[in-house]
């Protein structure tokens, strides 16, 4: 089976240069070739580019399936689950970007049980990929439900961290010669969440990319770090007709703070992220982010604005470029 790439109205992103290049170059010819070739629409494909260069890790970036017992969600994540499994080119792993369950901080334990269970049964029975996960808001059991004890163990981050067998919330790991960076942006704020990193997390990053300085690194978290369209997930962010009112639950409230972690490194090439629902891709600092659309869509119900259910596949290279590819699987109403 055949990739159905978004046409024209979709995204392509791409870096043909590593942002250390770009770094190294500002240095001698200002801030100019801080730019990295980026081609946004689908319409270049830099096929020539490609082919001198060794695609060394594909990924599958399913983000937002918010499964639930009842209704299509289920039967739509194993079909996108096949659908990257019989790509020509196979991904080297599955990357599931977080809201694997269709809610948990506001059900019972019995109801969250029952949302994870689809989850995993279906993962299991539809892919034969690696998979890797992080965690979105969604994943997050009881913080606003009057059914959950918050003495319980699994309260809170616990239960997604046990089922998915992850000691810490946040992790990274090394595959093929790049760096991966799983963060962790849900932070429990007045009866709400933001995205944000605490301070032993902004720590941990600092130090582990400090530690892989020399490999190319691509940094995943549910909420974006920097997006462009946060702004559009819902209207009431034109607040008075003179103000953006950008939450810091649809964006990184702390993206400034991160955006200087990254200024001390040059490793770091690619941010991917979910949540927003939306596909775009933006690049600042020699470092492109991409919102990676969603599995869902707009939860089960068709197209959310402008962006078809779908998943992502990046292909990471060599020398450190890479690229952003969106992919439709077939879902219909």
């Amino acid at each position: 089976m055949v990739s159905e790439l978004l046409p024209i109205r979709g995204l392509h992103l791409e870096s043909n240069t590593t942002r250390r290049d770009l770094l190294k170059r500002a240095g001698l010819l200002g801030a100019a070739s801080l730019l990295p070739s980026i081609s946004l629409g689908g319409r270049h494909h830099h096929h020539h580019d490609r082919l001198s260069r060794r695609n060394v890790l594909r990924i599958a970036h399913f983000t937002d399936p918010h499964i639930s017992p009842e209704g299509p969600s289920a039967k739509w994540l194993a079909k996108a689950l096949e659908h990257a499994n019989s790509l020509p080119q196979r991904p080297n792993m599955i990357l599931f970007g977080g809201d694997m369950v269709l809610d948990g901080t506001s059900v019972s334990k019995s109801r969250m049980a029952a949302q994870w269970k689809t989850f995993h049964d279906t993962v299991r029975d539809h892919n034969s990929l690696p998979v890797n996960y992080c965690i979105g808001n969604h994943d997050v059991w009881g913080w606003f439900s009057r059914d959950a004890d918050s003495l319980d163990r699994q309260y809170g981050k616990q239960w997604v961290q046990d089922g998915l067998s992850l000691n810490k919330p946040y992790y990274s790991m090394d595959r093929n010669g790049w760096h991966i960076v799983v963060l962790d942006s849900i932070h429990r704020h007045k009866g709400g969440y933001v995205g944000k990193l605490d301070e032993e997390q902004i720590a941990w990053l600092d130090a582990d990319l400090a530690a892989h300085a020399s490999m190319p690194t691509l940094v995943t978290s549910h909420i974006p770090l920097m997006s462009a369209c946060a702004g559009l997930v819902t209207p009431r962010s034109e607040t008075d007709g003179s103000h953006w009112h950008v939450s810091g639950a649809h964006m990184h409230i702390d993206g400034r703070r991160i955006k200087d972690v990254f200024v001390r490194h040059s490793n770091v090439n690619l941010c991917i992220s979910g949540h927003v629902h939306l596909l775009e891709g933006l690049q600042y600092n020699g470092i492109g982010y991409a919102s990676s659309g969603s599995v869902s869509g707009n939860w089960w119900k068709g197209n959310f604005q402008e962006t078809p259910p779908g998943y992502a596949l990046v292909d990471l290279f060599e020398d450190g470029s890479w690229h952003h590819d969106y992919v439709t699987y077939g879902w219909s109403a």
